[in-house]
């Protein structure tokens, strides 16, 4: 095992297109964040490229596919029966994707975007944006879903070793599943009880304040994970620290947002631990010329603790592959 001399900046962005928010939101009500993602991406990789960024792009596994035709090709035998019928994308939403725009669905002209850059990693979001803590789901049908989506990576010349669970329904006797599968590395949850994994119905209103409110203002922690804590037995668990709320031109907090990223930054450049930052690509997809200069806030201020501290950014895999000394 690697010693921590310095801090740890890691990136992970929640690659999914339609799939992620099919279930929550309309096309019309939506459309125009997802249509957008097909800027930001490159945006984004131009940012990540000029501050050195290393980062983990989680992708649905449909997105792999260029059309409905490859993506059939790869679906599984055994699918989730949520008790909620809605949650599941077998129910006609594939089907329709003729009648639809192709770029709600079908990412990959994105997905070989990034593979140009060796930087970055590309990880698992489940094949459908599969929901491991929702009732009427299986062990069968999520092995058979993270199944479906390692092959069709593994198609496109892309082996993947790390996953993160879609709306962090952590499951952990999934997890367990992990190594026979090839993964050995997820992102976890913040250590702090308002950030526990849960699924959306059980989450009460004191709860979900307790988490708006950590967004601006101290909570008791900056949620830093050390370097020798991210083994957990034979499986890693890189914790959240920080979900990046879009810019939104309604909340006065815009201000205190930014101070409190930056503070969790700095304290993790201070103390040699890692400060983990994440959000959704479509969270961009709007309004993307001041959610570019929100991020580029944080990246100059990355760049000034990299000179300072020795600040170093690492995608998951990386960060793994330090911890066991490669």
């Amino acid at each position: 095992m690697e010693t921590a001399t310095h801090g740890y900046f890691v990136i992970s962005l929640d690659f999914e297109l339609f799939w992620g928010i099919r279930d929550i939101y309309s096309f019309e009500h939506y459309g125009e964040n997802v249509l957008g993602v097909w800027d930001v991406i490159p945006k984004l990789l131009d940012s990540f490229s000029a501050y050195g960024i290393h980062a983990t792009f989680a992708t649905v596994g449909a997105m792999f596919a260029k059309d409905k035709d490859e993506l059939m090709h790869y679906i599984p035998t055994v699918k989730p029966e949520y008790s909620d019928q809605n949650l599941s994308p077998y129910n006609g939403y594939i089907e329709q994707s003729d009648r639809n725009d192709y770029r709600y669905y079908y990412g990959d002209k994105l997905v070989q975007m990034v593979k140009k850059y060796p930087n970055h990693e590309i990880a698992s979001h489940t094949f459908t944006h599969y929901y491991c803590l929702e009732p009427g789901q299986t062990e069968s049908s999520f092995t058979e879903d993270l199944s479906s989506a390692l092959a069709i990576a593994e198609s496109k010349g892309i082996k993947i070793s790390s996953f993160v669970f879609p709306r962090h329904q952590l499951n952990h006797l999934y997890i367990e599943q992990f190594k026979n599968l090839g993964i050995n590395c997820y992102r976890g949850t913040e250590r702090a009880w308002f950030h526990s994994p849960q699924r959306g119905a059980d989450e009460g209103i004191i709860k979900r304040a307790f988490r708006y409110a950590d967004y601006f203002i101290w909570m008791g922690s900056n949620h830093l994970q050390q370097l020798d804590e991210i083994k957990q037995r034979d499986i890693y668990c890189i914790q959240a620290s920080r979900w990046m709320r879009p810019y939104d031109h309604r909340t006065i907090f815009q201000r205190l947002k930014m101070i409190r990223i930056k503070r969790q930054m700095s304290a993790a450049a201070k103390q040699n631990k890692i400060f983990h930052l994440w959000w959704h690509p479509h969270e961009f997809g709007v309004d993307t010329d001041e959610n570019m200069n929100m991020l580029k806030e944080v990246l100059d201020h990355y760049h000034k603790l990299n000179l300072k501290y020795g600040f170093k950014s690492m995608n998951m895999r990386e960060l793994v592959n330090h911890y066991e000394g490669k």
